[in-house]
């Protein structure tokens, strides 16, 4: 019985495998060609995503910064684009296209045709994302005036790549949120510098778990506690909503609200 019940699964998947769908292989021919045709210009990319996701709302990320996730469906794939605005002006995007999954072969050879050799193949057979402009969104606020870091982790975790919700654990699997795992792989580098300078990060987010750290640590930053709480009020405002996910609830709070609660944590 279990010989045959292993044949059957077997069968199975060499059938998913080397039966593809001619119907969902053209959506997904046509997807690609009609972005990579739009790579011309990040506003020519934008126009064909906003198209069919108008009614999708942008992020707030604060200082005149928003987000905007849009999808375009095939049949096999979606691609995902994270466009970035500054005062309602396209600044940047990171643009994530998909390879069907599993891939054939076969189809490996026809989708990377497709694609045009716009993106480039990892080791895993994914296809890596492509960044327009985005490095800006790795450097500080302009209000910040002190010194630069050149740590990629850093770097990394001020940029909205490190997640744009707030929290520590969620999901079915309570699992830590995105943006704290990263911070936790930074914290044994904070310094006073490095924290300070996480306060002007672009991403909101990190900007809160830099002010947590703040009142965490009272007694590294007496020469600075002045100034720094004349910031901390203007990031009470500003976004004046994150989103916030504990368990399998995702609900929204005000910046005022979170950093209240860290100014009197013990």
């Amino acid at each position: 019985m279990k010989n045959i019940l292993t044949l059957i699964l077997l069968t199975y998947n060499l059938t998913f495998l080397y039966s593809q769908n001619a119907n969902w292989e053209q959506k997904d021919k046509e997807l690609i060609i009609s972005v990579v045709e739009s790579l011309k210009s990040p506003k020519s990319l934008y126009k064909l995503f906003d198209e069919d996701e108008k009614s999708r709302e942008k992020t707030n990320l604060g200082f005149g910064y928003t987000q905007k996730s849009d999808v375009l469906y095939g049949g096999y794939i979606s691609i995902w684009c994270d466009f970035f605005f500054y005062k309602d002006s396209l600044v940047s995007y990171i643009l994530k296209p998909e390879l069907p999954y599993p891939t054939t072969e076969k189809q490996l050879t026809k989708y990377l045709k497709w694609y045009d050799n716009h993106f480039e193949l990892t080791k895993d057979t994914l296809l890596k994302s492509k960044y327009h402009n985005y490095d800006i969104f790795k450097k500080p606020l302009k209000n910040y005036k002190g010194t630069l870091t050149k740590d990629s982790a850093i770097e990394f975790y001020m940029s909205t790549e490190s997640g744009l919700v707030d929290g520590e654990r969620g999901g079915e699997s309570m699992s830590l949120i995105e943006n704290r795992k990263h911070y936790l792989k930074i914290k044994d580098k904070l310094n006073k510098q490095i924290v300070i300078l996480l306060m002007y990060s672009k991403n909101p987010i990190s900007r809160l778990r830099a002010v947590e750290y703040y009142y965490e640590n009272p007694d590294i930053f007496i020469n600075e506690k002045e100034e720094l709480e004349k910031w901390i009020s203007f990031l009470k405002v500003s976004p004046a909503i994150v989103r916030n996910l504990y368990g399998c609830i995702m609900d929204y709070r005000t910046s005022e609200s979170i950093i209240e609660k860290l100014s009197k944590k013990e």
